[in-house]
């Protein structure tokens, strides 16, 4: 890992699981200095390795928060300045968009979106004066939507052409800005999607029955599909962050098959998708 800005510190956001925590943990482990914010600072895991760890609360779904967390960064900073960004915080909101509600849409964007927006440009001072980096983390669906997934899909493809114009609004102060699109990771924010989406069907049982088959042809078809293990995440973030990355790096098992099938005729996609999906059958129309 490249050791320019060894005594500088890194911010990850969403550090309490997942990738995030498995990031955290390897930058500690390579002597960098990380500031984690979370939600829940208490359950952030002891600090491993030979690098600083430093805790704050951050909800991207409160602005008070974001401010609050500001202030503590820089003051933090002082000692070594903030070298990287690293926007990892986020939610899945999925199921059938006749049955999710409009809250839970903007639950979606201000956490995917304006949360890490917000964030990104109050910390701009900090990363200008190190000349430092932004990492944003996309998903693959922000090349191709699969049915049910449009809310997170959406909000991936607005933080994508947010992304698109920082590194040349950003470039004249030296920062770079990457952006990464995982594929489907082993992490427990499906889990709790899924979880969340069953709460939403329960208050329209008529209309969430019509969907029941779909939904469940869709889960099997993820499952059979596997999903790759948040390390190919975290090895995309440390190269980003020491420069060794391009500036839209597709990572993951399948993700490069997303955008081989984005670039297909619009019919022809969408007869593909419901193939691999098992949807020709399961999504049919219903009068």
């Amino acid at each position: 890992m490249d050791k320019t800005h060894d005594t500088g510190w890194i911010l990850v956001t969403g550090a309490t699981a997942g990738i995030g925590k498995a990031l955290a943990a390897r930058l500690l482990s390579a002597g960098r200095n990380v500031i984690a914010a979370v939600r829940e600072p208490d359950r952030v895991a002891a600090a491993m390795g030979s690098g600083r760890l430093r805790t704050l609360r951050l909800d991207l779904a409160e602005p008070v928060t974001i401010a609050a967390a500001v202030e503590e960064i820089a003051q933090t900073a002082t000692d070594g300045g903030l070298s990287a960004l690293v926007n990892m915080a986020g939610v899945i909101v999925d199921g059938p968009l006749e049955v999710i509600p409009p809250e839970e849409l903007r639950r979606q964007f201000e956490i995917n979106v304006i949360g890490p927006y917000t964030l990104t440009q109050a910390l701009l001072p900090l990363l200008k004066r190190t000349r430092g980096t932004i990492v944003n983390i996309g998903a693959i669906s922000a090349y191709l939507t699969p049915p049910f997934y449009g809310p997170i899909a959406a909000s991936k493809a607005a933080l994508s052409s947010i992304n698109d114009a920082m590194p040349l609004e950003l470039a004249p102060y030296g920062v770079r800005v990457v952006l990464i699109h995982p594929g489907a990771m082993k992490t427990g924010i499906f889990a709790t999607a899924r979880t969340r989406r069953e709460t939403m069907l329960a208050q329209a049982p008529e209309v969430a029955g019509r969907y029941r088959p779909a939904l469940a042809a869709m889960d099997l078809a993820f499952e059979k599909s596997g999903a790759d293990d948040p390390e190919a995440v975290v090895a995309a973030v440390l190269a980003a962050i020491s420069g060794r990355s391009r500036p839209i790096a597709v990572v993951g098992r399948g993700a490069g098959a997303f955008v081989l099938l984005s670039r297909l005729p619009i019919r022809l996609r969408d007869r593909l998708v419901r193939s691999a999906l098992g949807l020709s059958r399961a999504l049919k129309p219903q009068f």
